[in-house]
C-alpha cells in the first residue's frame, strides 16, 4: 500500500469511527471501561500513561477521573517537537488546551516522568519524576487495529516514536468494534500494540504478554 492508500484508508477508518452515534459511542464506553476496572493488569499497574481522548476517540477522561480520585500514578502526553513528554497530574483541572486543541498537562503545574529522545532537544534534561515500574501501562489512540497489533494512527508518529523508546511498557490500544479491520497496512516504523480492548472484548495480540 502506498503512501497515497494508506492516506485514503486513515481517512476512511476516521469517517467510520465519526459516524457511530453518539449513544453508542457513550454505551461502548461504559462497556470497555467496565472491563478494564475488572482487569487484574489494570488494577495492580503502578503507572498508568493515558492519551486524552478527543472528538470521537474511545473515551479515556473517565477512568483518568476515577484513578485520580484513587490516587493512583496517572500521567497524560504533551506533543514536544516530534516527540511526547509524559507529565504526571492529579488533578483534571492541569489539564490545558494544547497541540491541534487536544488536552495536554500544563507544565508548570506537572511533572515530567519522561523524556524526548534528542540529544540537541532543550528537554532532554527534563526531571524524570518516577522511574519507569514494570507494571506501566500505555493507553494508545488509533483510528484502525487488527487482531495481529497492527495499528493505525493519525500520521504524526507520535506513539510509534514513543514505543520505540520505550519498549518494556504494556500497549493498551482502545478502540470500538468498529475501528477493527482484517489488517491494517503496516510499515517498518509502525509499532505494534499487546492488548486490544473494545466494547466486546479483550483481544491478546501475537505481540501480547
Amino acid at each position: 500500500m502506498n503512501i497515497d492508500d494508506k492516506k485514503a484508508f486513515r481517512k476512511t477508518m476516521l469517517v467510520k469511527r465519526d459516524a457511530i452515534p453518539y449513544e453508542n459511542r457513550i454505551e461502548a464506553d461504559k462497556a470497555r471501561n467496565e472491563c478494564i476496572r475488572n482487569w487484574d493488569v489494570y488494577k495492580e499497574a503502578e503507572l498508568l500513561l493515558f492519551y486524552v481522548s478527543y472528538r470521537s476517540e474511545a473515551d479515556t477522561q473517565q477512568l483518568m477521573k476515577e484513578a485520580l480520585e484513587a490516587g493512583r500514578n496517572v500521567a497524560v502526553p504533551k506533543v514536544v517537537g516530534s516527540d511526547m513528554v509524559f507529565y504526571r497530574i492529579t488533578y483534571m483541572d492541569q489539564l490545558v488546551e494544547g497541540y491541534k486543541g487536544i488536552l495536554e498537562p500544563d507544565v508548570e503545574r506537572c511533572e515530567a516522568v519522561t523524556e524526548t529522545r534528542g540529544a540537541d532537544d532543550l528537554h532532554t534534561q527534563l526531571p524524570v519524576g518516577l522511574a519507569f515500574p514494570l507494571r506501566t501501562l500505555l493507553f494508545v489512540p488509533g483510528c484502525a487495529f487488527d487482531e495481529k497489533g497492527g495499528r493505525m494512527g493519525y500520521g504524526g508518529g507520535f506513539y510509534d516514536r514513543f514505543m520505540e523508546q520505550y519498549p518494556d511498557v504494556l500497549k493498551v490500544a482502545l478502540a470500538y468494534e468498529a475501528q477493527l479491520v482484517e489488517e491494517v497496512p503496516r510499515e517498518a516504523h509502525d509499532k505494534p500494540v499487546d492488548v486490544i480492548i473494545t466494547e466486546a472484548r479483550m483481544i491478546q495480540t501475537v505481540h501480547g504478554v
